[in-house]
């Protein structure tokens, strides 16, 4: 299972090696993909809290339902570049 650190401030980034790009499993609802590289993540990547909580952040639009810190930005496991959290939604007009 793949683990990403979602940042509040600036950090070094972490890089997740050889994880399944399959768009098939995507999370319910609009269009998630990365604003950088328009990787999709599937339902069983998670990030980690400071808490140290795991889940998947779009579920909660960035909100870790263990401590409720508000993540205002969200890393790609794909390119390891940090991207405002809202940036991530996009309206799937081909539906």
């Amino acid at each position: 299972m793949a683990l990403q650190l979602l940042r509040h401030e600036p950090s070094t980034p972490v890089r997740v090696p050889g994880l399944d790009e399959a768009p098939d499993d995507r999370v319910g609802g609009p269009r998630i993909r990365c604003p950088r590289c328009a990787w999709q993540p599937e339902r069983h990547v998670q990030w980690m809290c400071t808490c140290l909580h795991c889940w998947n952040t779009f579920e909660t639009r960035g909100v870790c339902p263990a401590c409720g810190r508000v993540w205002s930005q969200t890393q790609c496991p794909r390119c390891s570049e940090w991207s405002p959290h809202e940036a991530w939604y996009v309206e799937d007009r081909t539906a």
